[in-house]
């Protein structure tokens, strides 16, 4: 059996393609982070790590949660499928939480750690046991949708706990009284992201050629893309509204003409 050439962290930062599984040598300075690995050499799958190579590019000091769209990760794997089906892999095994807007087909997902943080946070002020709570959330990690028996039995929440959630917009109330749950201000998020495309969009409409190169588009200050114009630009390519062609000068961002 053939050994799997390692990755060094520093070779990552350059890079949005690995193979399915790699071996990730950390190659840090001394004081230096990344993502907060702290093993010489660990094993990972190349989709974590272009969540993580995502979430790099994303500019949190909008107060929204540290999550992405499906879409983005479309732009660096080329095989959709493959994506969904590494994408249930990882939130069965408890790595990722996966939602959806209602208010569109778009699915957006976080890993497990942050939104474990997150509710590390707000559940002790609602009185709900963390460890519990999380306990009960891993054994339901290919469940959507829960009841209010669910709700209560499974995750032993009380009437007063659910509406501090649902006030916390943690959890949301679906269609025929079932519940799900969410991360507060997804709306905003929703918001944002679509604003931010848009204003990319109309830059590439005003061009006479209707691209432009990719380092142009990122030195501009972009009213709308708080978010990251490069973070905004993945769910663009994901999504087939946009193309990034390689030409001699760099990257040159296309707009797709349907």
């Amino acid at each position: 059996m053939s050994k799997r050439k390692p990755v060094t962290l520093a070779a990552l930062r350059g890079t949005a393609s690995l193979p399915k599984k790699a071996l990730i040598v950390d190659d840090r300075n001394e004081g230096e982070d990344f993502d907060d690995i702290d093993q010489d050499v660990i094993e990972v799958t190349a989709i974590e790590e272009n969540i993580k190579f995502v979430l790099m590019s994303l500019c949190l000091n909008t107060g929204i949660g540290p999550i992405i769209t499906k879409a983005m990760l479309y732009s660096l794997m080329s095989n959709k499928t493959q994506v969904d089906k590494d994408l249930s892999e990882l939130r069965n095994d408890n790595k990722i939480m996966w939602f959806s807007f209602r208010s569109s087909s778009s699915d957006y997902l976080m890993l497990f750690k942050d939104y474990s943080s997150l509710l590390m946070k707000i559940l002790p002020e609602c009185n709900i046991s963390y460890s519990k709570f999380i306990d009960a959330f891993k054994k339901q990690s290919d469940v959507i949708y829960f009841s209010k028996v669910d709700l209560k039995g499974k995750f032993c929440l009380s009437d007063d706990a659910i509406k501090i959630l649902i006030n916390y917009k943690l959890l949301v109330i679906s269609s025929n009284q079932m519940y799900e749950f969410s991360v507060p201000y997804s709306g905003n998020f929703m918001e944002l992201l679509s604003l931010g495309k848009k204003r990319i969009m109309n830059v590439l409409r005003n061009r006479p050629s209707n691209e432009i190169l990719e380092r142009e588009l990122l030195d501009m200050k972009l009213r709308n893309c708080s978010l990251g114009t490069k973070y905004l630009l993945y769910d663009l390519i994901g999504n087939g509204q946009v193309r990034s062609v390689k030409c001699g000068m760099g990257n040159l961002i296309r707009l797709v003409k349907k």
